[in-house]
């Protein structure tokens, strides 16, 4: 099983950063509106959201501690963050995290 961290963008050009286990649905599941789950009430009146980067880890926990790191950045740094995902490790280190994270690139 995967862990992923992932921002989208919304259709206001807002960044939104999650973390799931299946990220394929939980894109979808931003689409549709109303998941039920957190962060779904802030992406269901920014319509549509694309995925614009993710990453992979290897735990849940990993998962949430990037998770906050990524949206702790400013805005900027997101941006940067989607241009050129290999400065997660960068991110990674600036926050003290140990964790090692698979670099997967997505087509904005």
């Amino acid at each position: 099983m995967g862990y992923w961290v992932y921002l989208v963008r919304c259709g206001n050009n807002t960044l939104y950063t999650g973390a799931t286990t299946d990220l394929d649905r939980r894109i979808k599941e931003h689409n549709r509106g109303s998941s039920g789950r957190k962060g779904a009430k802030y992406t269901s009146s920014h319509l549509p959201v694309t995925l614009a980067q993710a990453w992979e880890v290897g735990t849940w926990s990993e998962a949430l501690k990037l998770e906050h790191a990524i949206k702790r950045c400013i805005r900027t740094e997101k941006c940067q963050l989607i241009k050129e995902p290999e400065h997660i490790y960068q991110l990674t280190e600036r926050r003290g995290l140990t964790f090692s994270v698979l670099l997967v690139s997505k087509d904005p």
